[in-house]
């Protein structure tokens, strides 16, 4: 589930390691926090695998245009090996959770598209006494294809972190960035959690701006009762971008709601806004007695803008021992994805996750995004997404795996709609008496 609500998530448990015993409730979304998957141990563990799979991929896009002058959309097949290991590990005091995905792949023909991605998301959690836990958060990877980035096993929004989920093209992409929390619980009732956050995206295309920011962040939390949490939070970030002139400062309050409805389900609520800050270039037309003068008909100007957005949140999930669904509802602001700088954007996506009659494993996904840029004039960006894989367990160590995803993209006025399909089928290998969960 590439740009879903996290089945589970490391840090959810900060506030409540040291009550083991006790259910610590729900937490609040200003955490940057999936709900915690109340069963699913045998699914949670930590497990390898690697896997051998066919590929068919269409709407791959360089930072090029063709003799005509139009983006390039070309289709390949050929094959990809992906590696990695997921899942957590719990001691007394500590929890550490990881989700490592690797892989090399060759297509045919479109050798050009030939490479090697990696992504880690990695949570850990320490209980450093009953009142105080830390928590450290890290995001890191190098990307030139963004399908299958962060399926499954994420310990947070991959939002929250800034993690580049929506690049235009299929060019190189690295990223890295590190969150950190100190959580203070007088009493099980209430706590206090500061956190920071340093972040950077460079893109190898110099067509592409990349992206320096770092962030501050405090909220309370309060427990009404087992199932019933109240918060309010505050956050301020900073980006500055490379390659091209700008930056922003983003000022964000909010009201947090978290509810248990039942034993399975969660619902996490948060409203507030953000006052922006942009600083940038745009290009306006040159009066026609200069351009009749100098020649050219536009030019570029600085600008600066205040602008106010909502900044919401809704996030309702439910856990099985086997089985997950959740759905994710975001507003806010984003760093954009290299063309599209600081933006207002909107997420919505649902996800589902199965595992059946010991040997089967099912996941489907879809999201919608939508950028708008806060300073820069071009027309809104939005994708949509769907996508669905399944894992069968054949025997041992041996399972067979398929996925299949689509998404389309485009800018309003401009000529860039993009639609794209990517079929994988193959072989993979992991220890377990489930069936590989990927997805």
């Amino acid at each position: 589930m590439k740009r879903l609500i996290p089945l589970f998530a490391v840090a959810a448990l900060a506030t409540g390691l040291a009550q083991r015993a006790e259910y610590p409730g729900p937490t609040i979304l200003s955490r940057g926090l999936g709900t915690v998957l109340q069963g699913g141990g045998e699914l949670l563990r930590l497990r390898p695998y690697l896997s051998l799979n066919g590929v068919y991929d269409t709407g791959l896009t360089a930072v090029s245009v063709d003799s005509s002058g139009n983006i390039r959309d070309q289709a390949g097949y050929g094959g990809r090996a992906e590696f990695g290991v997921s899942g957590y590990h719990n001691w007394r005091y500590t929890l550490l959770g990881i989700d490592y995905r690797g892989d090399f792949r060759h297509y045919s023909r479109s050798t050009y598209y030939d490479g090697s991605d990696h992504s880690l998301s990695l949570g850990v959690t320490h209980q450093i006494s009953r009142q105080w836990a830390f928590t450290l958060r890290q995001a890191a990877g190098t990307l030139s294809r963004d399908y299958g980035a962060y399926n499954g096993y994420a310990f947070f929004e991959p939002s929250y972190a800034n993690v580049p989920m929506n690049e235009l093209f299929n060019a190189r992409t690295n990223y890295l960035s590190s969150l950190g929390d100190l959580t203070y619980s007088p009493n099980p009732r209430l706590s206090f959690n500061l956190g920071g956050t340093g972040m950077l995206v460079r893109r190898r295309s110099r067509a592409l701006a990349g992206v320096t920011g770092y962030s501050a962040r405090g909220d309370v939390q309060y427990r009404l009762s087992r199932s019933l949490a109240l918060g309010a939070d505050y956050q301020y970030s900073h980006y500055d971008f490379t390659r091209s002139f700008g930056e922003s400062d983003t000022h964000t309050v909010a009201v947090d709601l978290a509810i248990q409805l039942g034993r399975y389900w969660t619902l996490g609520l948060r409203g507030g806004g953000a006052r922006v800050e942009a600083l940038g270039l745009q290009r306006v037309a040159v009066d026609p007695i200069i351009a009749a003068i100098l020649g050219p008909t536009t030019g570029l100007e600085v600008f600066y803008r205040v602008n106010y957005v909502p900044a919401l949140g809704v996030k309702l999930s439910r856990a099985f021992r086997r089985s997950s669904i959740s759905l994710n509802i975001d507003t806010g602001v984003s760093p954009g994805n290299g063309i599209y700088l600081t933006s207002r954007y909107q997420n919505a996506g649902v996800g589902y996750s199965y595992t059946a009659f010991r040997r089967w494993n099912f996941g489907l996904s879809s999201n919608y995004t939508k950028y708008g840029s806060v300073g820069q004039a071009l027309g809104r960006y939005q994708s949509y997404s769907a996508g669905g894989g399944f894992s069968c367990q054949v025997n041992g160590w041996m399972h067979v795996v398929g996925r299949y995803d689509a998404r389309r993209q485009d800018v309003a006025n401009s000529s860039f709609i993009r639609m794209a399909h990517s079929v994988s089928l193959g072989v993979a290998f992991s220890p377990g008496t489930l069936p590989l969960s990927l997805w």
